[in-house]
C-alpha cells in the first residue's frame, strides 16, 4: 500500500477557491485505477494549509496516476491551476505503508 500526500499553502483569502479545486482533484484521483480512497483536509491553525491524502494498492498504480497528471492537461489541469492560489509550490510526497 502507498500514500500520496500533497500539502498546499494558500494565499490569504484563497482558501475557499483552493478547497473547491482540491475537492475536484481528489474526486478525480479516487477514480484512478488502484486508488482506494482520497481525502481533503484543511488545517485549523493555519486554515490556509490544506492536504490531499490518497491511498493506493501498489506503487505502479500511484506512478501511473503521477504520469497521467503530468502528461494529460485534462487530468492535471485542476492541480496546476492551484499554483496561482498558493504561496509556494505544493509539497507532494509518496510513502510506502509499513504497518
Amino acid at each position: 500500500m502507498f500514500l500520496r500526500f500533497s500539502r498546499f499553502r494558500f494565499k490569504e483569502g484563497k482558501e475557499v477557491e483552493g478547497l473547491d479545486i482540491l475537492r475536484r482533484h481528489a474526486a478525480a484521483v479516487r477514480t484512478a485505477p488502484g486508488c482506494r480512497q482520497a481525502w481533503v483536509a484543511q488545517g485549523q491553525h493555519p486554515a490556509t494549509e490544506c492536504i490531499v491524502v490518497a491511498l493506493f494498492e501498489d506503487e505502479d498504480s500511484l506512478r501511473r496516476l503521477e504520469g497521467k497528471l503530468r502528461s494529460d492537461p485534462l487530468s492535471g489541469g485542476d492541480f496546476f491551476s492551484l499554483l496561482s492560489l498558493t504561496t509556494q509550490p505544493p509539497d507532494v510526497t509518496q510513502y510506502e505503508i509499513r504497518s
